[in-house]
């Protein structure tokens, strides 16, 4: 499944950042964004593990709210280093696949608002989340990006199939020769059989959720 890194400003987004994150973690699973705050270790030097997680996503989510351009604005007049600046023009050198989020309102600058090296963020369709249809906006950005695959749900059929199918053996012995019946390589066949045209619609689900995927994420 894709990893999706979230860009956001703390004097801007940090209440929404957090938001997202609990609600996409709860979806999803917990691995499957990376914010600065939570995803961070102890003692880990910041930039270069900022780096590291934008180089390992395949998705960088932007997140723009009231004061985003406004404090973009500000950090070009100082000297210290910009990190939501810095995020951005990784991602758009690396070519990840990027969403702006646009949060609490917030207009999406054009490219004549932003630094050179961060203008054709511009160029990039948005989608916003709005508070009093969250849930809703969070699907429709997890359908955007991609779901993961049902690993668990897969296990469970699988042995839930198994169990059905020495059932259904079971119950059709009657209905076998004698000398088939007490063929236990015979037995094994049919079962084996069974379990491969299951095993094959498995396959069939996963090559049409991957080629989807593949498709999103490009």
């Amino acid at each position: 499944m894709p990893r999706v890194f979230l860009s956001y400003r703390r004097s801007d987004t940090v209440g929404e950042a957090g938001r997202l994150t609990d609600t996409l973690q709860q979806k999803l699973g917990d691995e499957f964004t990376f914010r600065d705050v939570s995803s961070i270790p102890p003692g880990k030097e910041f930039q270069s593990f900022l780096e590291m997680e934008l180089a390992a996503a395949k998705i960088v989510l932007v997140l723009i709210g009231p004061d985003w351009l406004a404090e973009l604005r500000k950090r070009l007049t100082q000297s210290q280093v910009d990190y939501v600046r810095m995020e951005v023009s990784i991602a758009l050198a690396a070519h990840k696949r990027i969403i702006p989020i646009l949060l609490k309102g917030a207009a999406f600058p054009t490219a004549r608002d932003l630094p050179e090296d961060i203008d054709s963020l511009a160029k990039y369709q948005t989608m916003t989340l709005r508070d009093e249809s969250w849930s809703q906006d969070v699907d429709r950005l997890i359908d955007a990006i991609g779901r993961p695959y049902p690993w668990k749900n897969v296990a469970l059929r699988a042995v839930g199939t198994l169990v059905l199918v020495f059932v259904t053996v079971k119950l059709l012995l009657p209905l076998f020769p004698i000398d088939l019946a007490n063929d236990i390589g015979f037995l094994r066949i049919v079962v084996a059989l069974l379990m491969g045209i299951y095993a094959l619609f498995e396959l069939i689900l996963a090559y049409r959720y991957f080629y989807k995927l593949r498709r999103t994420t490009r």
